[in-house]
């Protein structure tokens, strides 16, 4: 399995728009994607503008064919990107343990 971690610091006080904006497009829309497993979104507790979006999938290749997918770069992209100051990082990585 492999999980994409995306670390980000959104614009100041926009954490709530961010989050019902995430709801109505990736989590509404992106529910049914081939090779998801779960996603996550958490907000950090000591710096309330910054956060963690988090989705596990069954291979390298599902997560990619996301990414290369129109929902991702056209609706999910666009959509979030405004909410973000600066670079947002990702990081995808093999799940080595899983309980």
């Amino acid at each position: 399995m492999i999980m994409r971690i995306t670390w980000g610091k959104l614009r100041a006080g926009s954490w709530n728009d961010f989050e019902k904006t995430y709801q109505a497009t990736v989590a509404t829309k992106g529910r049914q994607i081939k090779g998801l497993r779960g996603r996550w979104l958490m907000q950090d507790t000591n710096d309330k503008d910054t956060g963690f979006a988090v989705s596990l999938w069954e291979s390298a290749a599902d997560m990619q064919a996301d990414e290369l997918s129109g929902l991702y770069r056209l609706e999910f992209v666009p959509a979030l990107q405004p909410f973000f100051v600066g670079d947002y990082k990702t990081y995808r990585s093999e799940v080595k343990y899983m309980q």
